[in-house]
């Protein structure tokens, strides 16, 4: 199945309307299909590709049906150097903290990731962000 994974994420391109529609539906139904095996690989495989790659990557984990292994591969999406990975990693993490997956563990990790964030947020990757740091206990 990851070899599956990576050839539709290989194929997504920048305003893709096939992939909104179809191929991120496709995506995560492939990594409901991963063995531990493949998750594992998976977490290799993130720094292994492209910047739009591992943006397609991070939208799809936020939907995985193993929220935990999607939770954990999106904190290593975050260490990525690039504010567009990190804001699909942190947009995922607020839709998992939303459908009720604990992530106070990670809460000074999320809130340095959130503060990094907010230099280049607009008006609705802001609310984004606020929703997600209102997840996180009192600092």
């Amino acid at each position: 199945m990851l070899s599956k994974y990576d050839a539709l994420l290989k194929g997504v391109r920048e305003f893709d309307n096939y992939w909104s529609d179809v191929g991120m539906s496709d995506a995560v139904a492939l990594l409901d299909e991963f063995t531990g095996e493949e998750w594992a690989a998976l977490g290799i495989l993130l720094f292994e590709r492209p910047l739009r790659w591992q943006i397609s990557c991070a939208e799809t984990l936020g939907e995985a049906g193993d929220p935990e292994r999607g939770f954990n591969l999106l904190l290593l999406l975050m260490q990525v150097r690039d504010s567009e990975v990190t804001l699909a990693a942190l947009d995922s993490i607020n839709a998992l903290a939303s459908d009720g997956l604990n992530i106070t563990g990670k809460a000074t990790q999320l809130r340095s990731a959130i503060g990094k964030a907010r230099a280049t947020a607009g008006p609705a990757v802001s609310r984004m962000l606020n929703a997600l740091e209102e997840k996180l206990p009192p600092a």
